[in-house]
């Protein structure tokens, strides 16, 4: 299996999205910024094919926001990006064959037999969703199977592999390699390489931007600003460029983020952050509000390399999910997100093999006290489980990696 066999599995679910006869269709994406350019690069390609597409930003896929979505959307195809492919079995029980989905992503995955859910996961088919593919160059191979004239959209595949740390080890590879090379050829992006590693500009509109800052602006639009307009602003923000509107919401945004999180730094400077064999932890409750939920998982990547976190343990902290996901309404339920990262020197022992990755170790655990899991890397991870159980799965995650090290 390889890049080959992923090509003509796309080719194969475009073909059935072609016989299904619709002109609209639905992208349902992560928000960070891998997630906003996954959806600018199949909202841009199918939009030149002709479909009428309306997007519907999620942080994390979970049963009854499912449900809502494909009973809302019952009989339209929808179309799943950065997110969904471990959750396929789940979501082809809510979807009951109502609707053609196909499930384009680069996380671990769970595949299906419903003819009707199709899970297109790079990760099925040998490209690793860790550094070779980000879920935007696989877009952007969907994109050109849909027709060879999207190869232009190569710039949105580099954006989201920055986003998504892809160039942890000095320069991209593999496929994102591919849509960097095409987005320097096309005079789009900027390779500058200085001590053996690479840093890149998006060239694309005009002015030379330096890409990480860039993804993370995109990542605080989505994030930060989720239930404020952010993802919307974000894709427009990738398709079109910097604006005077992005400038001024950014600004926003970064001053309620640095704002919430100075006052929750403190706290654990000042011994907030509890400690398990393997495992330290915190919660915020609703201290991020109005801020999305994926900007817990911001702040323990901030925090990781900090004097006071231990660089030999995993990094949980939890947050309230609100009731209300925006364009979907309220929901009834009692749920935190937990958002996890490692301190640089235990990611240096997960890629030697020393230390089992997130992937594995908090998908395992959620299961046990009632979470639900999906889109998760070795090195970053999240799940939704009831109030409650934080220091069930703490435990249950320190258990976990004792009898790994066993």
């Amino acid at each position: 299996m390889g890049k080959a066999e992923y090509l003509a599995a796309l080719k194969e679910g475009i073909g059935r999205l072609k016989a299904s006869g619709a002109q609209r269709l639905v992208v349902v994406h992560h928000n960070d910024a891998d997630g906003l350019s996954s959806a600018a690069a199949l909202t841009a390609s199918l939009e030149r094919a002709g479909y009428r597409v309306e997007r519907v930003p999620l942080e994390r896929v979970h049963p009854p926001v499912n449900q809502r979505l494909h009973d809302r959307f019952a009989g339209t195809p929808i179309l799943y990006v950065d997110l969904g492919a471990r959750a396929a079995p789940m979501i082809a029980q809510v979807n009951r064959g109502r609707s053609l989905t196909l499930i384009v992503d680069h996380h671990l995955a769970e595949d299906t037999d419903d003819p009707a859910v199709w899970v297109l996961s790079t990760e099925l088919y040998g490209l690793s969703g860790e550094k070779e593919i980000s879920a935007a160059t696989a877009a952007w191979l969907f994109s050109q199977a849909l027709d060879p004239d999207n190869r232009d959209l190569a710039y949105l595949g580099v954006i989201g592999a920055i986003g998504d740390s892809h160039d942890r080890e000095g320069r991209l590879v593999g496929e994102n390699r591919e849509a960097l090379e095409e987005a320097v050829a096309r005079g789009e992006v900027q390779a500058i390489e200085e001590d053996g590693r690479e840093s890149y500009l998006l060239t694309k509109f005009g002015e030379e931007i330096p890409l990480k800052p860039f993804a993370r602006s995109l990542t605080t639009l989505g994030a930060a600003g989720y239930a404020m307009g952010g993802p919307d602003l974000g894709v427009k923000t990738i398709l079109a460029g910097p604006s005077a509107e992005y400038e001024e919401k950014l600004t926003q945004l970064e001053t309620l983020k640095r704002q919430r999180f100075q006052v929750v730094l403190e706290k654990l400077e000042a011994g907030a952050l509890k400690q398990g064999k393997h495992v330290q932890w915190f919660s915020v409750g609703d201290a991020f509000a109005p801020m999305g939920v994926k900007i817990i998982g911001e702040f323990c990547m901030e925090i990781r390399d900090l004097p006071f976190v231990d660089p030999d343990k995993y990094i949980a902290g939890f947050q309230d999910q609100p009731s209300e996901i925006p364009g979907l309404g309220k929901f009834d339920w009692d749920l935190v997100k937990v958002s996890m990262r490692v301190p640089s020197p235990l990611e240096e022992k997960i890629v030697a093999g020393e230390m089992p990755g997130l992937a594995w170790l908090l998908p395992e655990a959620a299961m046990r006290v009632g979470g639900t899991i999906d889109a998760c890397h070795d090195y970053a991870a999240a799940s939704l489980i009831p109030r409650g159980k934080e220091e069930e799965l703490v435990r249950i995650m320190d258990e976990l990696v004792e009898g790994h090290l066993r």
